[in-house]
């Protein structure tokens, strides 16, 4: 047994004995690279020999190779697992010695930034350092808050831990501190782009700073562009007004002759044929469409590819003045429909030919819709006031025609007048009434007349039996007369804040009425339906 053993045990030993011999050659062969100056070869030999036979003289001498290869955590991870074993007091004092001095080798910070030339802010373990950046900063270990700031840029702060003879890199990338833009159009309605994208319009947002190109356009206005600039933390309120471009009147001339030319062809039609007659009212709708297509074709090739829209409408009032005044003076003279239409042509030539001699005295677009109001309103008054009157009164209680002639033609040039006055005579800086105004007043005109023949037929006719009769044309006229003047004076007040508050439609406004004369439907006691005359209210609600 005895035997067994030593010879089971005789293999181990050898192999104990050989390892024993293999790490005293790595560390032979350690001394003599260390020596000789080769360290980084010098730490691989004593970390092999350390590995076959760990020793306390291996360890020191791996931390002598970390420490002189720069190695330095590693080096006082060495040296301190060196001192936890027995060992000199000599070696042991190296060891202390050099973990002092790697305690003190201080860490890098290396801070790059964007943009360059920024200041470095390094504050921790009761430390400051400061600098500019880009940059290296030499911190002893320990954790630090690094601050990076610039003029005109939001600063920057970070948390950072660093280790003995550590180098970390930090980057910094600052953004400028915004700008505010604010933009609003006029025309408010026009169409914003921003560096290209179209924006919201009014336009208000914080921007990044730099160079902005604004774009807006609008119908009937020049588009405009502009560049601006804005600097970090600007704030810039930009009123962007574009200029501008009366609007074309073209199509409204054009559309002006293709009714005068239908008018014209379907009223030749007539003083040929009987218009009673349901077989003629072919021929005299042939006769307006071929007069409307004949105006057109002329008109889209004589009416100017571009004119101011009151041009427009001035050459118009001077057409169909023209042409009222032209009928009504050949009916007066002929009591025919051939010399109403001979001299409705004749009158709408010379209108159409004054209108654009004078163009050049036209009004703007509200003063030239105040003349045609006058010539308008006026022709009706007289076309009124003959019945109203009893001028001319036949014994059927028709009208004669040459009467009704020479009331339209002096009713016309005496609103005329009065239009002209109203047109030219004020402070010419001030654009007038808008047309549209204009438009709500002759509508009141109308409808008040309308109003005052219902209720003139109601109170003559025979309303027991449920329906209103026909009244005598002289009665009616004078009430429709005075009806008129009613509506013309309501129209003319409620009105009268309509263009001050036109641009501000969405603000709510009180509510406000005024009662006028009126008929409404009622339903009598038998089923049937009658107008009563009663009291109706206009206004704005």
């Amino acid at each position: 047994m005895l035997v067994a053993c030593l010879v089971a045990g005789t293999p181990a030993q050898a192999q104990e004995a050989d390892r024993a011999t293999q790490a005293r050659e790595h560390y032979q062969a350690g001394v003599s690279l260390f020596e000789a100056g080769n360290k980084e070869q010098a730490l691989v030999e004593f970390q092999l020999a350390h590995e076959l036979l760990p020793k306390k003289e291996n360890l020191f001498m791996i931390a002598q190779c970390q420490y002189h290869l720069g190695l330095l955590k590693e080096a006082r991870a060495s040296y301190q697992e060196f001192l936890v074993q027995p060992s000199s007091e000599e070696l042991a004092n190296i060891a202390r010695l050099r973990i002092d001095a790697i305690n003190r080798r201080p860490g890098v910070l290396v801070i790059n930034t964007v943009p360059d030339q920024v200041q470095v802010r390094i504050e921790g373990d009761g430390q400051g350092f400061s600098g500019d950046a880009p940059n290296e900063f030499r911190v002893p270990r320990g954790r630090y808050r690094v601050t990076v700031a610039k003029p005109n840029f939001v600063s920057q702060d970070r948390d950072v831990a660093i280790d003995v003879a550590e180098t970390k890199p930090l980057f910094f990338k600052l953004d400028p501190i915004p700008a505010r833009l604010e933009i609003r159009t006029v025309p408010g309605n026009a169409t914003l782009y921003v560096r290209g994208n179209r924006a919201q319009n009014p336009y208000a947002q914080n921007v990044e700073p730099g160079s902005y190109e604004i774009y807006a356009e609008a119908n009937d206005h020049l588009a405009r562009r502009d560049l601006v600039s804005l600097a970090p933390g600007q704030q810039l309120k930009l009123d962007f007004p574009l200029v501008y471009v009366q609007r074309s009147g073209r199509p409204e001339l054009i559309g002006f002759w293709i009714g005068m030319g239908a008018i014209g062809g379907g009223m030749a039609v007539t003083t040929r044929l009987d218009p009673t007659q349901p077989t003629n009212l072919f021929l005299i709708g042939a006769g307006a469409l071929a007069g409307g297509i004949g105006a057109a074709v002329i008109s889209t090739a004589l009416v100017p590819s571009y004119i101011r829209d009151n041009l427009a409408l001035f050459r118009i009032g001077a057409g169909w003045i023209g042409d009222v005044e032209g009928l009504s003076l050949g009916l007066a003279l002929t009591q025919g429909k051939g010399g109403a239409w001979l001299g409705s042509v004749v009158g709408l030539s010379a209108g159409s030919l004054a209108g654009w001699w004078l163009e050049d005295h036209a009004p703007n677009y509200g003063r030239v819709a105040v003349i045609q109001s006058g010539a308008f309103l006026g022709g009706a008054a007289g076309l009124l006031a003959v019945p109203a009157l009893g001028f001319g009164l036949e014994s059927n209680g028709t009208t004669r025609a040459d009467r009704i002639g020479w009331g339209i033609l002096a009713g016309i040039n005496v609103g005329l007048v009065t239009g002209l006055s109203l047109a030219y005579l004020p402070d010419q800086r001030a654009y007038g009434p808008s047309w549209q105004r204009v438009i709500l007043i002759d509508l009141a005109a109308v409808a008040g007349g309308f109003t005052g023949a219902l209720i003139q037929m109601c109170i003559s006719g025979q309303t027991s039996q449920g329906f209103c009769g026909n009244a005598e044309i002289g009665p009616m006229a004078r009430y429709a007369l005075a009806g008129s003047v009613v509506g013309l004076a309501t129209g003319f007040f409620l009105t009268w804040r309509y263009d001050k508050h036109k641009d501000n439609l969405a603000q709510e406004r009180p509510a406000r009425g005024v009662p006028l004369p009126g008929v409404l439907p009622v339903q009598t006691t038998d089923g049937r339906w009658a107008l009563v005359p009663g009291l109706v209210s206009q206004g704005q609600f």
